[in-house]
């Protein structure tokens, strides 16, 4: 399974270190494409939202994303807490696998290596 994921702060590019995820892919701008099922893992932008660049990701790619996990921070953002997944589960029909603090735990790092074997 293909690991796709965004990262602004070095939280969730820190968890996927974690996953020894090989050829995984960096969402830059969001015109980046994948021909395969994969997993998408990203972070929460501002006050609950999905960000831009994986909106964009997530609309062309919709077809092939099988699941996500969604990074928030629970001290800044107590209120908006990982909005992102409810926004994608919502607004497309994704299944949230997990959602997590900063970079994840162990109980992280054990749901996404599953999903992704």
């Amino acid at each position: 399974m293909k690991l796709v994921y965004a990262s602004r702060t070095g939280n969730v590019e820190k968890l996927v270190g974690k996953l020894g995820a090989e050829n995984a892919l960096k969402i830059s701008n969001g015109n980046e494409t994948v021909s395969e099922p994969c997993i998408l893992i990203t972070y929460t932008d501002g006050v609950g939202i999905i960000p831009p660049a994986v909106e964009t990701f997530v609309k062309n790619n919709k077809d092939n994303i099988t699941a996500a996990a969604v990074s928030g921070n629970k001290e800044r953002h107590p209120d908006t807490f990982c909005f992102a997944a409810d926004k994608l589960k919502d607004n497309y029909g994704i299944t949230i696998l997990t959602t997590f603090n900063k970079e994840g735990d162990d109980e992280t790092v054990t749901i996404l290596k599953n999903a992704l074997n």
